[in-house]
């Protein structure tokens, strides 16, 4: 089955604000999950790492990925301790001791193009009143089409197969729901196959919430 999903995003927030919350959060070691990825907070170190799609205690969503994952080395590689520098994999690239600077022997030389990181990993909170846009489809990564009758509906959510990209799930229902679904797409004729909707987090399930 060709991919179908796309990236997660938040698009409005119900109590009335103009945005939406974005949290940082050191990121998990070994990390490479993609932009709009459901996130969580691993249980051990604290690290932002993929949602592991398990329902319940230790395995609530944070929050989608307004990034991709930066594939650190070690759990927050680079983030600043308290009144300290970011030393992250780009910032240290290229470090040179003399004689290649005697004059600046902790300078470093990043070449060009080579990408900084803090160590952190940036997602927008899965809050009970942020909505988030993504596609619809049912297991096997098939999409189907979308239904003014989807709407209120409690789903699950569930990985692309073909891509990795996630969308909601109208394959997973009752304890294996995580997302309620707001509204759909108005941009998108109803009926739309493979179309978005509009869902929430249900707040049981959510980070923080």
């Amino acid at each position: 089955m060709p991919s179908f999903a796309d990236a997660i995003e938040a698009t409005q927030d119900l109590g009335g604000a103009v945005s939406f919350p974005v949290r940082f959060i050191i990121e998990e070691a070994g990390s490479v999950f993609l932009y709009g990825t459901p996130v969580m907070i691993n249980g051990t170190d604290g690290g932002v790492q993929a949602w592991d799609a398990t329902v319940g205690a230790g395995h609530l969503i944070a929050g989608f990925a307004i990034q991709p994952a930066q594939n650190l080395a070690t759990t927050g590689a680079g983030a600043p301790s308290g009144f300290g520098p970011i030393t992250g994999a780009g910032s240290n690239v290229g470090s040179y001791a003399p004689p290649g600077d005697s004059f600046q022997p902790l300078a470093v030389v990043t070449p060009p193009m080579v990408p900084m990181t803090d160590g952190f990993n940036y997602f927008a909170v899965a809050a009970p009143t942020v909505v988030f846009r993504g596609r619809i489809g049912t297991s096997a990564s098939a999409p189907i089409a979308t239904t003014n009758q989807q709407v209120g509906i409690q789903y699950g959510l569930t990985k692309d197969t073909g891509n990795n990209f996630w969308y909601v799930d109208t394959s997973k229902t009752g304890a294996a729901a995580v997302a309620q679904i707001v509204g759909l797409d108005p941009l998108e004729p109803v009926g739309t196959i493979g179309g978005h909707v509009l869902f929430t987090i249900i707040a049981a399930d959510a980070f923080g919430a």
